[in-house]
């Protein structure tokens, strides 16, 4: 069974090949070529944004918001805080109230 000296040469060319599809770090020429496609397709995304956005502000202008009353949403976003605020505030002036009764009544000249 004779062997070919070309399998190794073949082999190692496409192991080559695959590691150059795999590579991590692109080549200057596709980061460049890459860069200048984003920047062309910003440029017309604004483009095309600003002139969809045209007419809608436009008729915005013109339509009248209709009122709905109270937002309920504050209420939502604020009953936590408050409940919690509340509630210091009440164990604060509850020791306060004990406080202010003990020295009116050591002032009397009753024991502690």
């Amino acid at each position: 069974m004779a062997r070919s000296s070309l399998a190794p040469v073949l082999l190692l060319a496409a192991a080559a090949l695959m590691l150059k599809q795999f590579t991590f770090v692109p080549s200057p020429s596709q980061v460049a070529r890459t860069e200048m496609q984003q920047a062309q397709a910003a440029v017309v995304a604004a483009g095309v944004s600003g002139l969809t956005a045209m007419p809608q502000a436009a008729f915005a202008a013109r339509v009248e918001e209709d009122d709905e009353g109270f937002d309920l949403r504050i209420l939502a976003v604020l009953a936590l805080p408050l409940f919690g605020i509340s509630w210091a505030l009440f164990n604060v002036w509850r020791v306060a109230f004990r406080q202010v009764v003990r020295i009116g009544e050591s002032a009397k000249g009753n024991p502690l």
